[in-house]
């Protein structure tokens, strides 16, 4: 596993930490999980993190992928800050 970093315009949310603590990811997903955070944090164009809104009920959230199967919600605030919601199972229900 990574070692966490400092992140430059990302906050994170109690709910993100719940939602990663108890996701049951395996060392190989919460490693995902740090780069896609990396990234996000560097370059949110890449074109590995999909970056796309959400609507509905997750309306003013946008959508990371951390895999084909995590996906990580966030928040834009001001400044180009991000404030990250959480973290799951993409699709769950």
């Amino acid at each position: 596993m990574t070692e966490p970093e400092s992140y430059q315009s990302l906050e994170f949310t109690p709910d993100f930490f719940r939602d990663l603590l108890r996701g049951r990811f395996s060392a190989s997903d919460v490693d995902r999980i740090l780069r896609a955070l990396s990234l996000l944090d560097s370059n949110e164009r890449h074109p590995s993190l999909r970056v796309h809104q959400l609507h509905d009920d997750l309306e003013g959230q946008w959508s990371v992928s951390a895999s084909h199967q995590i996906r990580i919600t966030f928040r834009r605030l001001a400044e180009g800050r991000k404030e990250v919601v959480s973290v799951s199972r993409h699709y769950k229900k």
